[in-house]
């Protein structure tokens, strides 16, 4: 017994070690690049700050429209830039404005909005935190009705101006292995579950 509990002290410091190694090789893999850049999109509310003008320092919002109000410069495009380029947009902007012309943009809250409709467990509107994928956001949204819900032929509309992109794609054969990639939503797409036609 003596012996087991010795050889167990000795060998746990080895498997102490074993184990951290893993979890500093896991955290060295995860960098900011593993998630893709961050993309300022409407609704996002992004914090400014100007370390040389401090009462200028304010929450704003991307607005649907892609702009934002922005202190003495006005209306600003911001949708569709990373809030590195966002920055470097207004430092010039406010050369004239500031006599230091330096602007820090923080992302205080994004979110991504789908729409699902159709024979969908619970259907409306769903937020999420970041992008999913269309079987992502069907089980966020409770998942299929298994009596009712046409899996093989859903329908993703998505809005290109005053009209719509429409793919139909088939979750069955991702449910099967048979498709490997993975369809991903963009901001204010709508999934619609069509009902089985017994």
């Amino acid at each position: 017994m003596k012996s087991k509990i010795l050889r167990f002290v000795q060998v746990l410091p080895i498997l102490c070690l074993t184990c951290f190694a893993q979890i500093v090789n896991a955290e060295r893999q995860v960098t900011p690049e593993s998630f893709g850049p961050l993309i300022l999109k409407p609704e996002d509310q992004l914090g400014l700050s100007f370390p040389g003008a401090p009462e200028l320092n304010t929450n704003i919002q991307i607005r649907r429209d892609g702009y934002a109000s922005m202190p003495l410069v006005g209306e600003v495009f911001a949708a569709g830039k990373t809030p590195r380029e966002f920055e470097e947009h207004l430092y010039e902007l406010y050369e004239s404005q500031l006599v230091t012309n330096e602007v820090m943009v923080t992302v205080l809250e994004t979110h991504f909005t789908y729409y699902l409709e159709g024979q969908i467990n619970s259907p409306g509107m769903i937020q999420s935190f970041r992008q999913l994928s269309l079987l992502e956001a069907i089980i966020a949204a409770g998942g299929i009705d298994k009596t009712t819900g046409k899996l093989n032929s859903i329908v993703v509309l998505r809005r290109d101006g005053d009209k719509y992109q429409r793919w139909e794609m088939d979750l069955k054969a991702v449910l099967d292995g048979k498709k490997e990639n993975a369809f991903i939503l963009e901001p204010y797409d709508i999934v619609s579950v069509p009902q089985r036609i017994w």
